[in-house]
């Protein structure tokens, strides 16, 4: 992956991004709802936001992400009972079959796209036979409202800041079709959706073709 520009400013993420991502997390968590004792990892978890929820819940939080000071972060979040590990989305540090969830959110348009594929093949791996996956991203919409045109340049922006090859990773995503587009091609099947940020954001959740 990427030394991206803005993993140097770690600290401030939270202060900056959160405030706007906060209702989209939440959004998330209630297309995969927590339950005690499950067992949940959050891949390119950044400071762990979205994993704090599950953890909160009483739910046993893994998670990897290659960028140090966001994993430091994640650790001052979640606590001793957390397991973070610096790791490949790519080369997945858990066995087959060990978790009910997997997570991803806004990860898998910074990937390369010959990576995206394997990204998700190894979330596949990791999944339990009965588990869930719950990817977070950017949603590829034919026309936008006003509203939709002025979030998506607002996205466009911020993606730009993050460095050449994560805008043009990003923008690679879209044209392609984005999340529906990548799973078409595998064994695993979009169970629900939920499309937020004026038309710009996708929730999804997915499971294993039986």
């Amino acid at each position: 992956m990427p030394d991206e520009p803005f993993l140097n400013f770690a600290r401030w993420y939270d202060p900056i991004f959160e405030i706007l991502l906060s209702g989209l997390r939440a959004t998330a968590a209630r297309v995969a709802p927590q339950r005690e004792g499950m067992k949940g990892m959050d891949i390119g978890c950044g400071t762990g936001a979205q994993l704090e929820i599950y953890h909160a819940a009483g739910c046993q939080v893994y998670c990897i992400d290659l960028a140090q000071p966001m994993l430091k972060i994640a650790r001052s979040k979640l606590g001793e009972g957390a397991v973070l590990s610096v790791g490949d989305a790519l080369r997945i540090p858990h066995p087959d079959q060990a978790f009910d969830l997997v997570i991803s959110s806004l990860f898998i348009h910074q990937l390369q796209p010959g990576l995206r594929t394997v990204m998700l093949e190894e979330s596949a791996r990791v999944l339990k036979p009965d588990g869930q996956i719950l990817l977070v991203d950017f949603h590829v919409q034919a026309k936008r409202s006003f509203l939709g045109k002025l979030t998506y340049a607002f996205i466009s922006v911020i993606e730009f800041f993050a460095g050449w090859e994560h805008f043009s990773n990003s923008r690679d995503f879209l044209a392609n079709g984005g999340i529906p587009t990548l799973v078409s091609g595998l064994e695993l099947e979009i169970q629900k959706s939920i499309i937020v940020g004026n038309g710009n954001l996708g929730v999804y959740l997915l499971h294993q073709d039986d």
